[in-house]
This record gives structure tokens, sequence and C-alpha cells, in this order.
């Protein structure tokens, strides 16, 4: 088995103990798991679409002995290293008798070790690794950011449940419960409400799930597994929410009605985040979710038609958006999801409008670099003059209130750009890795010869000032921290294109920090990026 450092950078591991030879060599510290792991597997990878499956009585109830394995294989190491000829018992359950001759109580199973048999097929919950955060790059000091709340794991290994088919108590009746929906609002919303000023999932979302089963133990699971990858919080427990949720919302997505249900997309978007932040842990996007939104937005087209108007519709359709955003420039493929006319006009409108402007120009500029289109150059112009046209006609309210530029000797390596709401934040960043893209997938730059050489300088130059400023705008306003994941898209897309050290290490700080703070965007990008840094294996 390899040691911590070199599973989670990929590297080929020795396993000597108690240091292995490559921790050695590069003077790092080594540590080993204890338990083990077992990585997630499909269950479409495993069988066809026509095996037949047997249904079980409706009695019967599936254990998850993860608790109770994980002691034994570290018993089991235990006496693997205390030497030859000690013998020990590894069993997990343990025969032991009290003074009185009877045999002690059986002790009670947590709730998360209780799960139905669905939590098990997609549970993607290893057990914590601690060092997977402390392998990180310490956060320097220009990263750094408030501190997590310490008081959030003082109850984390209980999980509070209904039986079956009960709808979740409101007010909620158990304390963890209610600090899981307090995180949610407080920290996990803007994931979704960015540039919605009316916040409808930390708001019209919560109200929904109040009467949702489904929507609240979406809710909770997001919150758990936010938690757990940021801070010491049981991982399990997302997995027990998330198996509640499941046990409703396969069925509701076999209802034609019911999957047109608003509360029910705003589910399977939740889930989806979700199933992004599980990528740090599985090493792999199965897009399961993804691809349910998708469905749903299709089967119901006619009501997520995206007009101009806040709603609530409006704010779900948005969100599904996003995520399609993301994965399109993860992946470089055009956009799967429906583009629907939105508003991409420069007319008088309100801030947030002119913000969500921007997130229809950067998906059509996603479609233009990744799709069919590519080598237009009139699809190519029309798109650098409507970048343009936004930044010209926005209204005065989206200038930064503050701006210096980095290297004018105050030790930042980034721009402190600073603007007053988080629409001006976001509508900046999406406009400015849009013309980040555009640069780059300009179809009029040579592509042979001497002037391919010159241009090639010019894109290079062009990017990398992009890209620091948007490094700059996300570290100036540090509450608006959707930000930094603009600013982490941009450094996967072309952080290659940096030569410097220094600025690679910098581009590195940001990306542990973002996904240290909050759970996202996964760490296995930068560990490609590293690589194409020619970064040692021992740095």
């Amino acid at each position: 088995m390899p040691c911590n450092r070199c599973r989670i950078r990929h590297y080929r591991c020795d396993g000597e103990r108690p240091n292995c030879g490559r921790c050695v060599k590069g003077k790092k510290n080594c540590v080993y798991d204890r338990g083990r792991r077992f990585r997630r597997s499909s269950i479409q990878e495993m069988f066809s679409s026509e095996q037949p499956w047997i249904s079980f009585p409706p009695g019967i109830r599936f254990h998850d002995e993860s608790r109770e394995i994980r002691s034994q294989y570290a018993e089991e190491e235990v006496a693997r290293q205390a030497g030859d000829g000690i013998s020990q018992d590894i069993s997990p359950v343990r025969n032991t008798v009290q003074a009185d001759g009877r045999n002690p109580p059986t002790p009670v199973n947590n709730s998360t070790e209780v799960l139905p048999v669905l939590s098990l097929l997609n549970s993607e919950s290893p057990p914590r690794d601690e060092s997977a955060l402390t392998a990180h790059p310490p956060t320097p000091s220009h990263l750094q950011a408030p501190s997590p709340r310490n008081d959030l794991n003082d109850t984390n290994t209980f999980v509070y449940q209904q039986p079956p088919g009960v709808p979740v108590l409101w007010p909620l009746d158990h304390e963890q419960e209610a600090m899981l929906l307090q995180h949610y609002i407080e920290e996990v919303a803007l994931f979704f409400d960015m540039m919605d000023t009316r916040c409808h999932f930390g708001v019209h979302v919560v109200h929904r799930a109040k009467n949702n089963s489904t929507l609240m133990n979406a809710i909770l699971a997001l919150s758990a597994r936010q938690l757990s990858r940021t801070t010491d919080f049981d991982a399990y427990v997302a997995d027990a929410y998330y198996s509640r949720c499941f046990e409703t919302l396969i069925p509701a997505l076999n209802d034609d009605v019911a999957s047109r249900d608003e509360s029910l997309l705003a589910a399977t978007i939740i889930l989806r985040l979700l199933e992004e932040i599980n990528i740090s842990v599985t090493g792999s996007d199965p897009q399961g979710h993804l691809f349910g939104t998708q469905a749903i937005i299709r089967a119901a087209e006619q009501f997520y038609a995206a007009t101009s108007g806040p709603n609530f519709r409006q704010a779900i359709y948005w969100a599904a958006f996003r995520q399609e955003l993301w994965i399109s420039l993860m992946t470089q493929r055009a956009f799967q999801l429906h583009i629907f006319p939105a508003d991409r006009s420069f007319d008088p409108a309100d801030d947030p409008t002119w913000a969500t402007r921007t997130i229809a120009h950067l998906g059509d500029v996603c479609h233009f670099a990744f799709g069919e289109e590519r080598h237009s150059v009139v699809r190519y112009n029309q798109l650098v003059e409507e970048n343009k046209s936004w930044r010209v006609r926005r209204p005065d309210s989206f200038d930064p209130f503050f701006c210096r530029q980095a290297r004018d000797g105050s030790g930042s390596p980034f721009p402190d750009i600073r603007f007053h709401e988080k629409t001006h934040v976001m509508g900046h960043q999406y406009n400015t890795l849009a013309q980040l893209l555009l640069v780059v997938h300009d179809p009029t730059i040579p592509q042979l010869g001497p002037s391919h050489k010159q241009a090639r300088r010019i894109v290079d130059k062009t990017v990398q000032d992009h890209v620091r400023t948007l490094c700059g705008v996300a570290m100036s306003n540090l509450k608006v921290f959707p930000g930094k994941f603009v600013a982490c898209f941009a450094i996967a897309l072309v952080g290659d294109r940096f030569t410097s050290r220094a600025d690679q290490e910098y581009l590195r700080d940001l990306w542990y920090d973002c996904e240290r703070s909050h759970g996202f965007p996964p760490t296995t990008m930068i560990h490609q990026l590293e690589q194409s840094w020619g970064w040692s294996e021992t740095s």
C-alpha cells in the first residue's frame, strides 16, 4: 500500500516502512493510512443492461460494516508491525465475558452503519485521509483566509433520520441537522447564488425543502460533504443523507409528472455539486447527476426557457448552466446542455442581468472554442465584439472602487481589484475568462513559420496578464469565493503557459488554498499542471 504523499500525487511507492524511499530521498514526511481504501465501482461497468435482478423482500436490510472492517485492517497492520512470533486477535468482534459470566451488551450501531444497499453502491467517502489536507503546501500569507469553524464536529457521528417515506420534521428536531442546514445557508448556497441577488438557493430552495424530503436530504448531504472535505467532519454522515435522498429521488425521476417538479431539479443540481466535490476523493467524475440535470431540462424545455427576469426557474436553469460550463471548460468539449435564447443584448438593465449576460456569453465562447465553429473567423469576430461591447456599455457600477497593480513593491503577485457587490465580481470574472479563451482560440493566428512563434509569444503574454487579473480579483474579494473557482478554471486551462517557477508556485498555492477552504475544485488537475511544468516528483 503506498504512502499518502505518493498516493495523492500518483507516484510509484516502494511501500517501505516507516518511510518509503521516495519520501526519504525528498526529505518529506511519510505517512501511511491505517485503514484500506475501496475504490468505488459502477454497476454499469459490471453488468449488462439486460441483467435480470431479483427483488428482495422489504424487510431485508444491508449493513454497512465499514467501521468494523477498517478496525480489523488497522489491528492487522499493528499486528504485522509488532514483529514475528507475536500473535494477536484481529477479529473485529471480541468474545469477551463480563465478571458475572454474562456476555456484554451488544453495542448500538451508529445510524451511518445501517444503510440501504444503494448508499454503498453510490458511496464515495473512503476513510478520511487527514494527510490529504496537510500534504498540501502551507498557505502563503497573501492567500490566508479565516480559519474554518471549530465547533462543527461536536456531534458528527450521529445522523438523525426519519423512517422511510416520512417527511423531514420541520422545524428540525436535531441540532446536527440544524447545524448542517445553517452551514448550507451561510457557506454553501453561494456556490449557486453567485449572481442571484434574491438568493434563490439560499432562501427559496430552503423554504421548499420544508415540505420536500428529497430536497432537504440533498441539502444536508451536500453540507455534510463540504464539511468533511474542509474539516474533520465525518464523511459517512453525507453518505447517510445521500442514501435517504435517493430513496425518494429515483422513483420521482421515473414519474413524468414528478420529474417536472422544480424542487426535484434543484435537488439534482445540488447533488451534482456534491458529485464534483467527490472528484478529489474518487479520482474520477461519473457525471451521473449532470446527465440527470440535462435530461430533466430537456424533458421540460418549455418551462426553462432562459428569458430575462429573476425567478426560481431562472435561478435553477442558470445554476445548471454554470455546472455544464464547468465541465465544458475542464473537458474542453462543446456544450451538451441546450443553450436557450437568453438575454444577450446590451440594452439598459439592472446589474444582475448584466452579470448574467456574461455567463451566456462565456457559454457561447466555449461552444465556439470546443465546437464545430472553432475555425469560423466570422463567428470569432462576432464574439470578440460582444466581449468588448459588454466592457464598454456595462453600467459604471461595475467599476472597481480600488485598483492597484501587482509587482508595485507591495509584495503581492496579483493585482488588488476590489468590487462593491458579488454581481460585479462575477461579471468581471466571466467576461475576463471569455476574453482569455478568445485570445487562445483565435483562428487567424498562423499555425506555422516564424510568424507563429511571434504570435504565440504575444498570446502567452496576454493570457498571463488575464490569469493574474482573475487571481487578483478572486483574492481581493474573498467573501465572493466563487470568484476563486473562475480563477482556478483559467489556471487549469492555460497555467502551462507560465514558465517562471515563482509564478507557478503562486498559482499552485491559490489552487490548494481554494480546495482546502471550499473542497473544490479537485486537486487532480493541479497535479497534472505540475507535471506539465516539469516539476520533479520530489518537489
